[in-house]
């Protein structure tokens, strides 16, 4: 009688007698059967979904083979358990690593992870710097323009023209760079430098109301207020003509633009256009928690006058109670009241 077939071993099972067979390994000295099997439990315990496991044994082989792509490994496994700081520490000494050994493709890749982990100016920049030494330019200007976005924000304005200077001389038609550097340049009121990159701008995108308002705003810094606000009045036109839900944004430029020139006739035309239109009919006011209504907004107010003195205001007495009145002389039929009786005067 045959027996039944010995069932195949689990996978856990598997897992744990690789990693017996390669520590058995180790102990008598031959590391490279230990390494493999070491990589085989890695991998099932991949396959398993099984990344903290994954992750110890990855540890075990960096101990053996202390290569940067084991470790590139274990930053990528922490990444994938939540382990940010931990990873973006393990990658940032794996790109030096690789950059010392001349490896560029194995550093970009590590260099991109760790920007995935923490994505601080530093790793940006050096992201930037491999991937333009690889001749990526697309990779490399994406990270300059972050950079210069980040500078701008935290208001380092020179820092954020440098970047954006350096990210355009890679890619002059970057839209995204392009305005962050119209607005640098603007708050330095550096303006020749901020018109260039409007009218770069401009030539591909006639139409862009965000770099026609760029160019109203350095109008204004040169002085030229009318010119300044010849361009807003274009654009709220525009707004104006886009519709009732645009109104809003149409009458913004509108006060904007009389604050550079109050006599404008096109604006204040479009005030007049702008104050005749009715709301929206499905426009619900009172959803809208960032607006405070004021009464002058629902009704007509007229001004009231305060009095010189003021005036005491009492409330009138209530009358007392009092008996019911009889009831008077009933009337004739013609209406005639009745006749007055006479003392001595028989009827």
């Amino acid at each position: 009688m045959r027996s039944a077939p010995m069932p195949l071993p689990s996978q856990t099972y598997e897992i744990e007698a690789q990693i017996q067979h390669a520590d058995g390994f180790v102990a008598s000295g031959q590391t490279g059967l230990a390494l493999g099997m070491y990589r085989t439990a890695a991998l099932l315990a991949e396959q398993r979904g099984d990344l903290p496991r994954a992750l110890a044994i990855h540890a075990r082989i960096a101990r053996l083979d202390p290569a940067p792509s084991s470790r590139a490994r274990i930053g990528e496994l922490q990444l994938a358990l939540g382990q940010r700081a931990e990873a973006a520490a393990t990658l940032d000494a794996v790109v030096r690593d690789e950059l010392r050994a001349g490896r560029w493709p194995q550093a970009l890749h590590a260099a991109t992870t760790a920007v995935a982990a923490m994505p601080t100016s530093e790793r940006r920049l050096r992201l930037a710097d491999v991937a333009q030494r690889l001749g990526q330019v697309d990779a490399a200007v994406e990270q300059l323009h972050s950079c210069a976005a980040d500078e701008l924000l935290a208001g380092r304005v020179p820092r954020a023209q440098a970047l954006c200077q350096r990210a355009l001389g890679l890619h002059p038609g970057h839209r995204p760079t392009l305005f962050v550097a119209i607005d640098a340049h603007l708050r330095a009121r550096d303006v020749h430098r901020a018109v260039a990159a409007i009218r770069t701008v401009l030539a591909e995108h006639p139409d862009d109301a965000r770099a026609l308002e760029a160019m109203a705003e350095a109008f204004a810094i040169l002085g030229k207020r009318h010119n300044a606000a010849e361009v807003v009045a274009l654009l709220a036109a525009r707004l104006h003509q886009a519709g009732p839900d645009h109104h809003d944004a149409a009458r913004a430029l509108v006060c904007r633009g009389l604050g550079w020139d109050r006599d404008h006739p096109s604006l204040r035309a479009l005030e007049r256009a702008l104050d005749e239109q009715p709301a929206p009919a499905d426009r619900d006011i009172g959803a809208d928690a960032t607006r405070v209504v004021d009464l002058a907004d629902l009704v007509e107010m007229r001004p009231v006058v305060a009095p010189a003195v003021p005036i005491r205001r009492t409330a009138p007495p209530a009358p007392a109670p009092s008996a019911p009145a009889p009831p008077g002389p009933r009337r004739r039929a013609n209406g005639a009241p009745p006749p007055v009786p006479m003392r001595g005067v028989a009827r």
